[in-house]
C-alpha cells in the first residue's frame, strides 16, 4: 500500500516449515541479520511504484550465509482445491486449499535464495500490465 501511495517500501518475510516446528515461526535469523539488511536501503532512492521485499530463511542466525539480490521465484501450487464449509453461525464460506508446492525455483530467485540459507532481497514493482499484450489486444479492438 505505501508503495501504491508513492512511499518507499519495504516488506519483511520469514519463511518456515511447519515440519518440526508446530505454530512457532523461527525469527532468530530475522531479528540478527535485518539491520544489516535494511540499513542499506534507509536512504537508497528507489523507483516510484516500487518496493524491496526481503525474506529471511528459516535458519540459526549463524547459519545464514549472507544476502542475495534476487528475481522473484513462482511457486506452483499444482491442483486447487475448493471446499464449501459452515462458520459457527451457519453461514458458508468457501476455503481454497493449495496442492502441495511444486518447487522448481530458478536460478537467482528468492527461492533458491532462501532454500540456499540466504536472505533475499528483491525488488518488485507493481505496475501488472503485460506491456507486449497491448498492441494485440488492441488490433482486437481496433
Amino acid at each position: 500500500e505505501g508503495a501504491l501511495a508513492g512511499i518507499p517500501s519495504i516488506a519483511l518475510s520469514q519463511s518456515y516449515a511447519r515440519e518440526g516446528m508446530g505454530d512457532t515461526v523461527p525469527f532468530a535469523a530475522a531479528e540478527a541479520w535485518a539491520n544489516r539488511v535494511l540499513r542499506p536501503l534507509i536512504d537508497t532512492p528507489m523507483a516510484p511504484r516500487t518496493l524491496v521485499n526481503i525474506n529471511f530463511p528459516a535458519l540459526a542466525p549463524d547459519a545464514v550465509k549472507g544476502v542475495r539480490v534476487v528475481r522473484q521465484g513462482l511457486r506452483d501450487y499444482g491442483r486447487l482445491r475448493i471446499d464449501q464449509r459452515a462458520d459457527p453461525r451457519g453461514y458458508d464460506y468457501f476455503w481454497f486449499g493449495l496442492g502441495p508446492m511444486i518447487h522448481t525455483p530458478g536460478h537467482a530467485t528468492d527461492l533458491e535464495a532462501i532454500a540456499d540459507g540466504f536472505v533475499a532481497v528483491t525488488p518488485l514493482h507493481l505496475d501488472l500490465t503485460h506491456e507486449s499484450s497491448l498492441a494485440r489486444l488492441n488490433a482486437l479492438y481496433a
